[in-house]
């Protein structure tokens, strides 16, 4: 485990390194799809990424934001060189990246690290997870009136985003929308966040967080109840002890 922790804090590392030696250069902006950007930083890090992964794991499959699935055996490494990016891109703090480790279709690993605070998120399935080593708890709030969730603002990807937004703000304290599902999970594992709510997530966005928010106490399932998959069209994740409530408010009607 702890050879596998220096390998991902190296690939994340030179992932942020790549990042910043791209941005001097200037950021080269373009649209991949309605509202979703990709600049060059993202492109640099995701290579930056996976050389590093590859060079101690050759034999493994990749799966990235940018470049798509590799095949290969063994590890499946889930990659989201940038999460943020629209953040990154107009300059509000919060992004991060994420590097999830998959076997046998199960969450093994995942790391996310955050460039603009240096802070190292790790877990490992069954051992727990933590932040730069101080080990990580969900909160013990379990009114979701006393809750503040986390939401997505890609209200134009899912029609149940904005049916459902109302309805959790109404039974929660407060909502944020921060602008990154890899920093939320974070806050969820930390016990900042209560929960994050996802109606129409890809896997990078989640792969690496939901095993931290799992290891730190929390619970994540789909918007059903069931276990999450790679394959999940929904996420929520969140301390546990609301989780039943945010469901029964997310599946009214």
């Amino acid at each position: 485990m702890d050879t596998i922790r220096q390998v991902l804090e190296m690939a994340a590392q030179e992932g942020s390194k790549a990042i910043s030696a791209t941005k001097k250069e200037g950021i080269s902006i373009r649209e991949k799809s309605y509202k979703d950007l990709v600049t060059d930083c993202d492109i640099a890090s995701e290579k930056a990424i996976i050389s590093v992964l590859r060079g101690a794991f050759p034999e493994s499959a990749f799966y990235s934001e940018e470049a798509g699935y590799e095949e290969g055996e063994n590890w499946l490494w889930v990659i989201d060189p940038i999460d943020g990016t629209h953040n990154f891109v107009y300059g509000l703090p919060g992004y991060g990246i994420s590097i999830a480790g998959v076997k046998e279709n199960k969450f093994i690993v995942g790391l996310i690290y955050l460039p603009e605070t240096n802070d190292y998120f790790f877990a490992y399935r069954n051992k727990g997870a933590d932040m730069n080593g101080k080990k990580l708890s969900v909160s013990n709030r379990d009114k979701l009136a006393q809750s503040m969730i986390a939401y997505d603002n890609q209200f134009h990807n899912h029609p149940l985003m904005l049916k459902n937004f109302k309805p959790v703000i109404d039974a929660c304290f407060t909502i944020r929308i921060l602008g990154s599902a890899v920093v939320d999970l974070c806050k969820v594992a930390g016990g900042v966040l209560d929960a994050r709510i996802f109606h129409q997530p890809k896997l990078v966005d989640f792969a690496a967080g939901a095993l931290i928010v799992e290891e730190a106490g929390g619970v994540v399932t789909d918007l059903n109840g069931e276990k999450v998959t790679l394959n999940s069209a929904s996420v929520v994740a969140s301390n546990g002890r609301i989780h039943q409530s945010l469901l029964s408010v997310l599946n009214k009607g």
